[in-house]
């Protein structure tokens, strides 16, 4: 499998596990896909594209599932960790304890978000370091499916 057809592969593989990851959310919230598209401000077409593997969620999804509904986004993206961020954890978040680290995420994204270079740059560095740690990675995200009981 040539380079390019991996990263689709990957791609595929990852929209079609973040869309049923989100699906649980919804269904574990006892939500309609419009009134869970209604409260995260996006169309039901768009959460009904997410859940079925076809698109990714944009930033402002992610943000209003945490922001309105305590979604751990870890567990959206990589399924680890509980789905809902616990009341210790939202303690942490509102004491500022990662005040530090959200305000570089946050100028990191808008430099993403505003510079195809920035996204050219990061995506291609990425690929290097997915291709050059492939055994490393893969170890990785086994040991935590493990731990979080979602894996073999």
């Amino acid at each position: 499998m040539n380079k390019k057809s991996l990263g689709r592969t990957l791609l595929e593989n990852e929209k079609n596990s973040i869309g049923q990851r989100l699906k649980s959310i919804r269904t574990a919230l006892n939500l309609s896909q419009r009134e869970f598209a209604n409260s995260l401000e996006v169309s039901t077409a768009s959460i009904c594209n997410i859940e079925s593997g076809k698109g990714l969620p944009r930033h402002e999804v992610i943000y209003n599932l945490a922001a309105k509904f305590k979604v751990n986004i870890y567990f959206l993206l990589h399924g680890t960790g509980e789905m809902f961020i616990s009341d210790v954890l939202k303690q942490r978040i509102e004491s500022g304890e990662f005040k530090p680290y959200t305000v570089f995420l946050k100028e990191f994204l808008n430099y993403t978000r505003g510079s195809s270079v920035v996204r050219y740059e990061m995506m291609n560095y990425f690929w290097k370091y997915f291709i050059e740690n492939e055994g490393l990675i893969e170890k990785e995200i086994s040991y935590f499916k493990k731990q979080s009981g979602n894996g073999a």
